[in-house]
């Protein structure tokens, strides 16, 4: 029997990535009342952290039902505001809520296009909307049944969107066509891309498994099972490894090189999302309903660390190049990282 699944009411993925220190991010006090989490480091100096690892909180923002969210690396963040319909705009720089584009019903995922122009928005009423940056307005539509996810090709051609179906259906941007569509497991939702800008994986969190997708050609190269209910996922930055998050309370390794998934990794509670610090060093993993971010070392394999968050941090971002991070929450708040 077809099912769809609203995000609203599923868990969704969080992909946490932290960044290097950055001497000319601005500096503030917390701009509203919502929780700051502790700071990581454990230098009074940020910069005395190695490169590519998170120096701590820069800021957190207020903001109305925050879920998704994607970063340019100048700061510009745009959010979907799930109870409101549309997409909130914030920046590093202001900290405040800046704008709203009305795109649809329950939209659950945004993502910039590579030049950070365009801005593209999953709505549960059916449309991927089409957002021109620059302007702040929505330009286009493309027609989708249930959108849950999206995310575009490293060279900006095609657009991937994961449905509360079993279908990935891929669009051609120049015409705003869909050109194919993949069978994966049930409501995909969690997207993850190889460094080599070929290969895509996704999560079907009903579905128990990870699909490994050719985004040329659309054709599924393997199935991984991990089992229970898989959320977003984050590659090293070799390709070597995929780390998924997972509700059931563990994080799965997969040795993308050998095809095998390692032993569970055990975490404080249902992991949503999980991102990798640029120098490969650590893994993030948000616990939506424990407030907090776990840390994970590559090198040891075990839980290092957990930085309390609060409210239920959502979806997670970061910029292009890894400087900035950006943390959704339903509690009603933005957390800024560098």
């Amino acid at each position: 029997m077809h099912r769809t699944v609203r995000a609203g009411a599923l868990s969704c993925a969080v992909a946490v990535a932290l960044s290097a220190c950055n001497r000319d991010a601005p500096t503030s006090s917390l701009t509203s009342d919502a929780p700051r989490a502790d700071v990581i480091a454990a230098d009074a100096s940020a910069c005395a952290n190695p490169p590519g690892r998170p120096s701590g909180i820069v800021d957190t923002v207020t903001a109305p039902s925050p879920w998704g969210i994607a970063v340019r690396d100048d700061g510009l963040a745009f959010f979907t505001e799930l109870y409101d319909g549309g997409v909130g705009i914030t920046s590093t720089t202001t900290r405040t809520v800046d704008g709203f584009i009305a795109t649809g019903y329950n939209p659950t995922s945004i993502a910039f296009s590579p030049d950070g122009a365009t801005a593209y928005v999953a709505n549960e009423s059916g449309q991927v909307s089409v957002l021109d940056v620059a302007s702040r307005q929505m330009v286009g539509t493309i027609p989708v049944s249930n959108p849950l996810a999206v995310r575009v090709s490293p060279d900006g051609s095609r657009l991937f969107v994961a449905t509360g179906g079993t279908t990935v259906y891929i669009v051609d941007l120049p015409s705003g066509q869909i050109v194919k569509t993949v069978e994966v497991g049930f409501a995909p939702n969690g997207f993850a891309v190889h460094p080599d800008g070929r290969i895509l994986y996704v999560s079907s969190f009903l579905g128990s498994t990870v699909s490994e997708i050719d985004m040329f050609t659309g054709s599924v190269l393997r199935t991984f099972a991990v089992g229970g209910t898989p959320q977003e996922m984050a590659l090293d930055r070799r390709g070597t490894h995929l780390f998924v998050a997972n509700e059931a309370g563990y994080l799965s390794e997969i040795d993308l090189e050998t095809g095998e998934i390692g032993a569970p990794i055990q975490l404080q509670g249902g992991g949503f999302g999980v991102g990798v610090t640029p120098d490969d060093g650590e893994a993030y993993i948000t616990i939506p309903f424990a407030g907090v971010v776990q840390v994970f070392s590559l090198q040891s394999h075990t839980v290092t660390n957990t930085i309390t968050v609060g409210g239920q941090p959502r979806r997670v971002a970061f910029s292009p190049r890894g400087h900035i991070g950006a943390i959704t929450n339903l509690g009603g708040y933005i957390t800024f990282l560098r």
